[in-house]
């Protein structure tokens, strides 16, 4: 049982809510997850995902980002500061890197998708304390700008942050794609390693621009899970492997994969 440190409107319908867990917050890594339960009784009945978006391990902190748009995350967004909510976590695989040499980090959010990429630029960027990391370049798009969410945030950390919008209403008018595509198109003296979280669209043009320039790539995959600890497989994806096509669950198996794996 998680207490609510406070909750902020951050745009339009979303909010970060902040929770005091010492237990989360100290061993959280970035693409990992938490399920919620805060009611009491059969409404709302199942457990629901979201991304880590901030930890604070001094405070014994940790933040998620979402929007209020259906009955449990408007009724989420209604709690007040001080309530105990149940939460799991963290669960799931989280992104991984090679430490052993500095690299060009280019991550990739889309809307809503951007928490799981801001907790791993901000422990990119706390590594520079102890090792040569590399460039990290963050892409945060969305359809417009009452749905770009973190901007102030990754602005905070020491990396290269383009925002993109559909309409262009913030920043460049464009999609995250189409700026992928000019920066891995540029040379660069570092190997490259590419990291997503958005809509499966999204994932799916990125994935595929990653294997033409031949760059690993990882996803954070955005799915129901119901359960968030394998037992119920409800939120299986289809992986490709040398003996065929086969069913994971993205909560145990993921949700972060090699895109290369991923039958999109």
């Amino acid at each position: 049982m998680a207490k609510i440190v406070t909750t902020r409107r951050i745009a339009q319908n979303a909010f970060e809510m902040v929770f005091h867990a010492p237990s989360i917050a100290q061993t959280a890594q970035a693409g990992q997850f938490v399920e919620i339960l805060y009611g009491r009784d059969y409404a709302p009945l199942l457990r629901r995902p979201f991304s880590i978006y901030r930890v604070d391990r001094l405070q014994e902190t940790f933040s998620i980002l979402f929007l209020a748009r259906g009955s449990f995350t408007s009724g989420l967004s209604e709690k007040r500061k001080g309530s105990l909510v149940s939460i799991i976590g963290p669960l799931g695989r989280p992104f991984y890197w090679d430490a052993s040499q500095p690299r060009q980090h280019i991550l990739i959010a889309g809307g809503i998708g951007a928490p799981p990429l801001y907790f791993l630029a901000q422990t990119l960027h706390n590594e520079r304390a102890y090792r040569e990391v590399g460039e990290i370049i963050v892409l945060n798009g969305a359809r417009t700008r009452s749905l770009l969410v973190g901007l102030i945030e990754f602005s905070r950390l020491e990396v290269h942050l383009y925002a993109l919008t559909d309409d262009g209403t913030h920043g460049e008018k464009g999609l995250v794609t189409d700026r992928l595509r000019t920066l891995l198109e540029q040379p660069s003296q570092l190997p490259r390693s590419l990291y997503a979280c958005g809509p499966t669209p999204m994932l799916k043009a990125v994935a595929a621009i990653a294997y033409e320039f031949n760059v690993p790539c990882q996803v954070s995959v955005e799915t129901s899970m119901p359960c968030g600890i394998g037992f119920c497989n409800g939120c299986v994806v289809a992986q490709s492997t040398a003996q065929g096509t086969h069913y994971v669950r993205a909560c145990w198996d993921g949700p972060v994969f090699d895109a290369n794996t991923l039958v999109w």
